[in-house]
């Protein structure tokens, strides 16, 4: 019996080893008229490479509808949470979709890394919420049963919590984010004016909360970082961001009480290290 165990312990030692499958890129590049995306995708580990020559930059994520939604009702949901209904719309969007992650760019491309299962998905450039053709610039992506890699390994994680994020002061290459609060939310970096203090970012937040948008901002550059991910999702994050100091801010309402996170004191600064 001994003999048939080595035996049997060699055998296994001289079988090929199965490679991982290699890690599956998708690149983006988002105009004024849209963007173009694959039809099908494998599932596991995908990094998305998005860049923008559109002025307004680009939030694209990744959405899967629950079963019986249809793109047109989830698209309502999202003009709904952002327009003039931020809490029922939001409390829809929750409901009727789970929003994978995805990349927001500005001038400088950023890298996002999601996990993705088999099924119907569609990537969703937010910043086209609002435009009368918003049905035809969203784009149908096929998740097919398979294996692409594993995510890239990071240097730090950022927190989403119910109203506070969890980061470290200083960055420096890819970052985890984690959305580990109760309702769908976002991690922004912002560049912003040397001397920034976090009372300069409540002033600022407070205004646009109420309705108003202050001629001072503290934002020098737009955001850069990842869009809305429903409950428990995670994102690699990876950009080449200049170094300097940076507020990290969420633009998302709480849908509880409507108001702005960043108004209610979730913001952070932190120093970016290119």
């Amino acid at each position: 019996m001994k003999r048939l165990l080595v035996l049997v312990v060699f055998l296994l030692a001289l079988a090929p080893v199965a490679e991982a499958s290699p890690r599956q890129t998708v690149e983006i590049s988002v105009t004024p008229a849209g963007f173009d995306a694959p039809r099908t995708l494998r599932s596991g580990a995908v990094t998305f490479h998005v860049r923008s020559i559109d002025p307004d930059g680009a939030w694209l994520g990744m959405v899967r509808l629950r079963p019986g939604v249809s793109l047109e009702r989830y698209l309502g949901d999202l003009e709904r949470a952002m327009g003039n209904d931020p809490v029922e719309g939001g409390k829809a969007v929750l409901r009727d979709a789970e929003m994978l992650g995805g990349a927001a760019v500005a001038g400088v491309p950023a890298a996002v890394t999601l996990r993705v299962g088999p099924g119907e998905h569609y990537l969703v450039d937010f910043r086209d919420v609002g435009k009368p053709d918003l049905a035809t610039r969203v784009r149908p992506v096929r998740v097919l049963p398979g294996s692409s890699g594993s995510v890239p390994a990071v240097s730090a994680q950022i927190t989403m919590l119910d109203g506070k994020f969890v980061a470290p002061r200083t960055l420096a290459g890819p970052v985890r984010v984690v959305n580990s609060s109760s309702q769908h939310n976002e991690a922004m970096l912002m560049p912003v004016r040397p001397g920034t203090s976090l009372a300069d970012l409540d002033a600022f937040f407070t205004e646009v909360d109420a309705g108003r948008y202050p001629h001072d901002s503290p934002f020098i550059g737009g955001p850069t970082g990842v869009v809305p991910m429903s409950p428990w999702r995670s994102a690699a994050l990876s950009t080449a961001l200049p170094s300097g100091e940076y507020a990290l801010v969420t633009w998302v309402r709480e849908l509880r009480t409507g108001k702005m996170f960043a108004a209610r004191g979730m913001r952070a600064l932190v120093t970016v290290k290119g």
